[in-house]
């Protein structure tokens, strides 16, 4: 956990794009911005508040960035969504800026943003360019930041650029002639097949896709894929094609959306993922005729551990409790951790009520080893509620069950486990 947290950092300090934190609604603050924004917009990440971001957004942009965040109040966390307008730096520029970002909910339930910041200005002068004259074809390829393709409307390569090596690791002279679609991922095979057909119904057509493309080395990069059909344009006679290499931006959406969907200490699912992966369980159970069980797991007296140790310590035992709970798992299960000591697993696809039980002993005599604690070691142990839904319920009722459950067996003594189906679960849960 500690490496993923320092490899995220790395990337944050070192991709060329701004890096924030704030939160949802432009009138709340804004808790992180990372030290690109000087280059980035001639702020320091102290002077990037959430007025002057507002002020210095271009008026006519505005009011559509303002209806987008109140829009955002309403979207699921983890969801990632993507928005242009232009910017004027402190030295007075008007920049086009895109604000890619994901939805988040703190422990405290308050909705932020964690996104980037990327210029996109030359794309969107590139843009403009496309106009219907010959010099069209020789303004963009000599703004273009990246990789020029052009393209026939086969899509065999006719021309490319010499920057296609620092990107793709080929020469020109090793892929012009050949088609452009033998280094396209064959997941992306598809959409990049069927947006060179919609480009062909009309002359000037223009699309912009995101694909994985294949490296030199084997390895694959993500590449932001603009095209324009200048078929009848005597200056290009083709599909003009610009590469931009995004993958370090895919890699940072990719942590981002990890982040907004596990918990930071563990490592585990946190409360949203695990409720939107029981309700996807419950109804798949239900047309499959299935049943699936909750676990509440709860570490008794783990009090104790953080007002003896202190709180650094307790957070090692949490995380190697998550790392036990873990291996008792099949590998269709969801472990997930609530907050606190509390930690929950969805148990798939349970043929039995013993099934569940199972596993859930499997945990207890897990948990009971002792957990090192700097040069000590502390023995603890778990309260267990079980709860199979035998019959169509929704997540919120399976979980509260399951935490009766848990209660009662609790309160009946540590390191043991209880089903929910007893009078006094029923009067536990409410």
């Amino acid at each position: 956990m500690e490496q993923d947290e320092a490899d995220y950092r790395t990337l944050v300090e070192h991709v060329p794009a701004m890096v924030y934190r704030a939160d949802v609604g432009g009138e709340d603050e804004w808790h992180f911005v990372s030290p690109q924004v000087k280059a980035f917009l001639g702020y320091s990440p102290a002077e990037f508040t959430s007025d002057l971001w507002l002020s210095r957004m271009y008026p006519a942009d505005r009011d559509r960035v303002l209806e987008e965040e109140d829009r955002d109040r309403d979207r699921p966390d983890g969801s990632t969504h993507r928005i242009e307008y232009r910017f004027r730096t402190k030295d007075g520029r008007v920049v086009w800026i895109s604000d890619e970002y994901v939805l988040m909910s703190g422990p405290d339930g308050r909705r932020y943003y964690r996104g980037v910041m990327l210029d996109i200005t030359e794309r969107k002068m590139s843009e403009t360019e496309l106009g219907p004259h010959e010099e069209r074809y020789r303004s963009l390829v000599q703004h273009a930041c990246d990789v020029i393709v052009v393209i026939d409307a086969e899509g065999s390569i006719t021309y490319l650029s010499p920057s296609v090596e620092r990107v793709l690791g080929y020469t020109p002279l090793e892929r012009i002639g050949r088609s452009m679609f033998d280094l396209v991922h064959p997941d992306d095979l598809a959409l990049e097949r069927e947006t060179i057909s919609d480009l062909l119904k009309r002359t000037g057509n223009y699309s912009r896709i995101e694909l994985r493309v294949c490296h030199k080395d084997g390895s694959y990069r993500w590449l932001e894929v603009s095209l324009t059909n200048l078929l009848e344009d005597p200056g290009v006679q083709g599909i003009f094609v610009n590469y931009r290499d995004v993958s370090e931006r895919k890699m940072l959406e990719q942590q981002l959306r990890h982040n907004a969907l596990h918990d930071p200490l563990t490592g585990l699912a946190n409360r949203s993922l695990l409720v939107d992966r029981l309700e996807h369980a419950i109804a798949a159970s239900a047309r499959r005729n299935e049943h699936l069980a909750v676990l509440f797991i709860d570490l008794d007296d783990f009090k104790l551990v953080n007002d003896v140790f202190g709180h650094a310590a307790g957070d090692q035992v949490l995380i190697a409790a998550a790392g036990r709970i873990r291996p008792c798992l099949r590998s269709e299960d969801t472990a997930s951790r609530l907050g606190g000591d509390e930690f929950v697993v969805l148990l798939e696809g349970v043929d039995h009520e013993s099934d569940a039980t199972t596993i859930a002993r499997r945990i207890l005599e897990s948990l009971h080893l002792p957990f090192v604690v700097g040069d000590q070691e502390v023995t603890i142990q778990a309260s267990i509620g079980v709860a199979v839904a035998d019959a169509p319920q929704n997540a919120q009722t399976l979980l509260r069950r399951a935490d009766a459950a848990m209660y009662l067996a609790k309160s009946r003594g540590s390191g043991r486990y209880e089903v929910y189906q007893s009078p006094a679960c029923a009067a536990i849960s409410g």
